[in-house]
């Protein structure tokens, strides 16, 4: 009888298996007819940080990359390995940018996607995500600092809780105008995307700076 093999928990949570959904893409484009500079932030438990990508100058969880008008940068992820990574353009992550934050391939969750401006606004960014045979869900852009309690997908100005402004960073007072309609775990609409699948994959994902 052939011996089972039990893989720790603790091992799977930084596994590099391979996805049983193929693994979710990740790219990122420059909508605007100016150049720009994408900057990453990794996540401290992200599998892929700036030593996989030679084109992102940086090292360990930060770095940046030029991205010309007009195009579509395909980011590195052959084996479909976990990515915990958060993109701003034109300016570091930090207060008063406008944040993307991508979680996919996550073997123990699903991929989970938002616009962020609870530090701040700089830029229209959107988001698409679209599982495989299915319609892209588009996420974002937000209409400028304020005004974006109906958009899908956009955690409002400050509002860390995506219904209220609990404790904002960046010296944002507390408050919860401008934020969410509903709770904290059942806002309307919600603040985040989640994918279809639990460990991740069967998505495409693309992160644009919009005119």
């Amino acid at each position: 009888m052939k011996k089972l093999t039990l893989i720790p928990f603790s091992l799977l949570l930084s596994c590099a298996c391979p996805n049983m959904h193929g693994g979710t893409d990740v790219s990122v484009s420059n909508g605007k007819t100016t150049g720009t500079t994408v900057y990453v932030s990794f996540g401290a438990d992200s599998a892929i940080t700036a030593g996989d990508w030679s084109f992102c100058s940086g090292s360990g969880l930060n770095c940046n990359f030029e991205l010309a008008a007009n195009t579509t940068k395909p980011l590195p992820n052959p084996e479909g390995q976990y990515l915990n990574a958060t993109f701003s353009f034109d300016d570091p992550v930090g207060c008063g940018v406008t944040k993307a934050e991508v979680n996919v391939n996550n073997p123990s969750w699903y991929d989970i996607l938002d616009v962020s401006l609870v530090d701040g606004y700089s830029n229209k960014v959107e988001i698409s995500a679209t599982p495989t045979g299915e319609s892209a869900t588009n996420l974002g852009p937000p209409n400028g600092q304020t005004g974006n309690e109906e958009i899908f997908g956009v955690f409002p100005y400050g509002c860390d809780i995506c219904v209220e402004r609990q404790s904002p960073p960046c010296g944002i007072p507390t408050g919860k105008v401008g934020c969410k309609a509903g709770t904290q775990y059942d806002p309307d609409p919600p603040c985040q995307y989640q994918g279809p699948n639990k460990g991740g994959g069967g998505l495409s994902v693309d992160v644009t700076l919009m005119p």
